[in-house]
């Protein structure tokens, strides 16, 4: 498979001369259903020089239930308000929590690169150690086909010149039932290894979405599939609380849909519409940087910490405020009042 060569050798990523505007893609539709699934197995990738090369074995997917491995937040384009795993919009964009944006069934592409730069707070050494995404499987009309899906990260950005060499894992979900009546979305965590998260923070992540894998590794695209979308701006979910940010600009491959990202195939995702922009639909978890304990004690971010921090904290924390989730699980309880009360008296 090739990657972005037409960018990187005519020198256009980092200054396309006109992205492709939302009238170039099909009318945007919402979909309520989410259909939960997890991967049969995982395997350790690399994407490199176009080429997905197997780093190890495939093995059992363990991951999942209740022990998360990574209970930090730290990029939401999924809309997780309350760190759960499962979408959270009543009242927000619509009014079913599930509603999504898609393209319509009859809309194929099978390899995606978005932006993402992650929340303040996080441990950038630590690597994404879960990723939750969702994406609408055409597939083959109404059969059934086996969905592999390719999780990457990288430091460029879309529609920037690509490095061709990025690190990601292979997800085998088996073999799904095509136009389902809704979308499929997952909560994958890594047993071992993790994602690495781009320089400073800002980079990309990259979703493949293919049927079946060559005896060298290459991956066969899917018949048809594309992401859900979603965003991190205002309204993206019910108390937006979402994490990181993204830019307007997305690489699909769908003009045509070959596997190569050419210079005609980065396009604005400002549509106007809630959220905005839109953007693959993604969420990452991490670690919360150690060095940033402090900063969370400074709860009034008035560059103290005394005990005016510590009458916010209690005000954010009584009525059940998500900033007042200290520990970073999906519930704030006395779990969360302990644990600022050690950090704070160690900041102050």
């Amino acid at each position: 498979m090739k990657a972005k060569n037409l960018c990187i050798t005519a020198g256009l990523c980092a200054g396309v001369a006109s992205v492709a505007i939302a009238g170039d893609k099909p009318d945007l539709q919402n979909i309520d259903n989410g259909i939960e699934i997890s991967p049969v197995r995982i395997a350790k990738v690399r994407y490199e020089n176009g080429q997905v090369r197997m780093v190890s074995d495939w093995t059992d997917y363990k991951g999942g239930g209740n022990a998360r491995l990574a209970n930090t937040r730290v990029f939401d384009c999924f809309g997780d308000d309350d760190s759960d795993g499962f979408m959270d919009d009543t009242n927000a964009c619509f009014t079913a929590s599930t509603s999504r944006w898609f393209f319509g069934t009859g809309y194929c592409n099978m390899f995606v690169s978005a932006d993402h730069t992650v929340w303040e707070n996080t441990d950038l050494d630590a690597g994404f150690a879960r990723v939750d995404f969702a994406w609408y499987w055409s597939c083959a009309g109404f059969g059934t086909e086996t969905c592999l899906v390719g999780v990457f990260t990288q430091d460029s950005v879309p529609c920037d010149a690509d490095t061709f060499d990025y690190s990601g894992w292979l997800l085998d979900f088996g073999t799904l039932s095509c136009n389902p009546g809704g979308y499929y979305f997952t909560n994958v965590d890594l047993s071992t290894g993790t994602w690495p998260i781009p320089t400073g923070g800002t980079g990309s992540h990259i979703l493949i979405f293919a049927q079946s894998q060559t005896t060298s590794g290459a991956l066969v695209l899917a018949t048809c599939a594309q992401t859900m979308l979603w965003g991190t701006g205002d309204g993206g979910g019910a108390s937006n609380t979402m994490r990181g940010t993204q830019v307007t600009e997305q690489y699909d491959d769908d003009n045509p849909s070959d596997g190569v990202h050419s210079t005609t195939e980065c396009y604005t995702y400002d549509f106007g519409l809630c959220p905005d922009p839109l953007g693959a639909m993604v969420q990452f978890w991490g670690e919360e940087g150690a060095g940033n304990a402090c900063d969370y004690a400074d709860f009034n971010g008035d560059g103290v910490v005394n005990t005016q921090d510590f009458t916010a904290f209690f005000n954010a924390w009584v009525p059940g405020d998500e900033s007042a989730n200290c520990n970073g699980d999906s519930t704030v309880n006395s779990q969360d009042f302990l644990c600022f009360l050690n950090i704070w008296n160690e900041c102050r």
